[in-house]
């Protein structure tokens, strides 16, 4: 932990923001499942002290809220859902069911402890506590309940007999919100998250955040309490974050929420807040002089081969860095007729899964994929695979150096993505150079309502070749111009 000038008590000095950590009291920690409260504060690092304190206050005052919350009580409606669930465990470890002494009760109208020897017994002696309170007062006042409040296994064993002479049959338990993301991760159609690896822990934090401003817990039907959580927590993340990073924790957050409605059935919908508007990045292009020039280098072998491919696929069809990390040998089909690559699995909208057809360094991709292989699954080779996306950026960055700082301009990775883009409009491209690059998939729809392998069948591969041909044709004579030159070297 970084040292700060002056010292407040839970705070912690992170390379780039302040965080607030205390440990959780042991009797309330099973509210929580977990042991420490993290919470970042809302001032830059570069703050002074009097706004580093006030920030420092308002966080320790909402965790002194939380903690007196938690021990005093949940909300009402929280407090009446917990002492349902255990009413229900209560009437399974006696063998009973919801609704099964409603006909005993309609018929002989007998007390609990008469309609079952054993399970009611601790209603009984209650009874009988306040037969004595009664005798012994002599007060015509019923002030039994006010001043013999009842314990919490009297309400759960009342609860419990409520429930065994209802007219219902089946009890389905309320969701509370400290539940929705176990329920979301267990029906997630992409496969669960891992909190134990970077995306997971990610993703999590998102969901976690919105948690962190809620007191104690509530229900999923409680919109009120979310949506005053919501607002509070964009105030606070938009006092350290850009509005980008709040959208990403809204996905989130909408996400986990939507699904637990949707498996719950439940008759609830959660409207987007309003965030801030931000400003997208300008991704810089490169002229077509710069293209011919980094594809000629390319194939001349002047970049590292994992490099020479990221950028000349982001180039020819706009892949960008983490389809080519998860693209799979047998994805790669370089040796068909009709050349292409195949992206699937995870993918950042469903219109980026699509085959794109390889019109440009053909011949010095077939021998870069065979230079990559390593036994692993992954065309790139593990590494590379494994390997941060950030990491992938910086090294195409330094790769670019040249041109970023001739232009003063920051050229990335992206910035071939976007030169696709602006060769297919300078070049009058149809239109389908969108679905190559996943900007618009209607061809996807079409291949999943008829037939599954419909965009990689040869007729259908040779008219997006075409289009292909067209985006990049100023490209497309690099690799042959080269091999002659290399043959005419190797004959004189």
């Amino acid at each position: 932990m970084t040292q700060i000038g002056f010292r407040l008590k839970y705070l912690q000095k992170r390379k780039d923001k302040f965080l607030y950590r205390r440990r959780i009291p042991t009797d309330i920690i099973h509210l929580y499942r977990k042991k420490f409260y993290h919470k970042q504060l809302p001032c830059s690092v570069r703050a002074s002290d009097a706004e580093i304190t006030l920030a420092w206050s308002e966080v320790n005052s909402n965790f002194e809220s939380i903690l007196n919350t938690s021990r005093n009580t949940f909300s009402a409606e929280v407090e009446e859902e917990k002492i349902k669930r255990e009413a229900l465990k209560y009437l399974r470890f006696h063998k009973l069911e919801a609704g099964v002494l409603k006909e005993v009760f309609d018929t002989y109208v007998a007390a609990p402890w008469d309609a079952h020897p054993t399970a009611f017994t601790v209603l009984e002696d209650r009874y009988s506590k306040q037969q004595e309170y009664d005798y012994n007062t002599g007060t015509s006042f019923d002030d039994f309940e006010i001043t013999n409040p009842a314990t919490y296994q009297e309400k759960v064993a009342h609860k419990a007999w409520e429930l065994a002479i209802s007219n219902v049959g089946k009890v389905k338990p309320k969701t509370l919100l400290s539940e929705c993301w176990d329920i979301y991760n267990q029906n997630r159609e992409e496969g669960r998250y891992d909190k134990n690896n970077r995306e997971g822990r990610r993703v999590y934090a998102s969901w976690e955040r919105l948690l962190s401003y809620i007191d104690g817990d509530c229900l999923i039907e409680d919109s009120d309490t979310i949506y005053e959580a919501v607002d509070k927590m964009i105030a606070d993340r938009a006092k350290v974050v850009s509005p980008a990073s709040i959208e990403r924790d809204w996905i989130v957050i909408s996400a986990v929420l939507s699904k637990v409605i949707k498996v719950d059935r439940l008759n609830l919908k959660f409207h987007k807040p309003i965030i801030k508007k931000h400003n997208k990045k300008v991704r810089p292009t490169f002229s077509q002089t710069d293209q011919i020039e980094i594809v000629t280098d390319i194939v001349s072998g002047k970049y590292q081969t994992n490099r020479g491919v990221l950028m000349l696929l982001a180039l020819q069809g706009g892949i960008i860095n983490s389809e080519l990390q998860r693209l799979k040998t047998e994805n790669v089909r370089l040796n068909t007729n009709i050349p292409y690559i195949v992206i699937t699995g995870k993918t950042k909208t469903k219109d980026r899964k699509r085959t794109v057809p390889v019109t440009v360094g053909v011949s010095w991709l077939r021998r870069a994929f065979e230079e990559l292989a390593d036994g692993s699954e992954y065309a790139m080779g593990r590494e590379f695979a494994s390997a941060k996306d950030s990491t992938i950026s910086k090294r195409i960055v330094l790769s670019l150096g040249k041109y970023r700082e001739r232009d003063k301009k920051k050229y990335s990775c992206y910035s071939f993505r976007h030169s696709y883009k602006a060769n297919a409009i300078s070049h009058n491209a149809p239109e389908r150079y969108r679905y190559i690059a996943g900007w618009v998939n209607k061809e996807a729809v079409i291949s999943d309502t008829y037939a599954q392998d419909a965009m990689t069948q040869e007729a259908v591969l040779g008219g997006l070749q075409e289009v292909s041909k067209v985006v990049n044709k100023h490209l497309l004579s690099i690799e042959s111009i080269r091999l002659v030159k290399t043959n005419d070297r190797e004959e004189n």
